[in-house]
C-alpha cells in the first residue's frame, strides 16, 4: 500500500470520526437539554401541585374552590405520574369525606333548630 493512500485513509477515518463525535454531542446536547427543561418543569408543577394541596386542605371554602380548578389543571399536564394521579385520587377522597361531613353537620343544625 503506498503511504499516501494511508495517509489519505487515515485522515478520511479522523474526519468520519470527528463527524461522529459532533452528531453525538448534538444528540447528548438535546436529550441533556430535553431533560434540564422536563426537570424545571417538574419541579414547578410540584411546586405549585404543594400549594393546590395547602389550599385543598384548608378550612376556607374559597381555597378549596382555587383548589378544585387548579387540580384540574396540574393533572392534566405531561409531568403528572402515576404517584400524583394517586395523590390527586387520595385528594379527592378526602374532599368527598369533608363534604359529607360538613353536610351532616348542616344537617344536625337544621334538626337542633327545626
Amino acid at each position: 500500500m503506498d503511504v499516501g493512500w494511508v495517509s489519505a485513509l487515515v485522515a478520511l477515518v479522523g474526519a468520519a470520526v470527528a463527524a461522529a463525535s459532533v452528531v453525538v454531542t448534538v444528540v447528548e446536547g438535546r436529550r441533556t437539554r430535553r431533560n434540564t427543561e422536563f426537570s424545571v418543569h417538574r419541579d414547578l408543577w410540584w411546586q405549585r401541585w404543594t400549594w393546590v394541596v395547602e389550599r385543598a386542605l384548608s378550612r376556607d371554602p374559597v381555597d378549596h374552590d382555587v383548589a378544585a380548578l387548579m387540580t384540574y389543571a396540574l393533572a392534566t399536564r405531561s409531568w403528572a405520574t402515576r404517584d400524583d394521579e394517586w395523590v390527586l385520587t387520595e385528594l379527592e377522597k378526602a374532599e368527598r369525606r369533608r363534604l359529607r361531613r360538613r353536610g351532616t353537620a348542616k344537617e344536625d343544625e337544621r334538626d337542633d333548630h327545626g
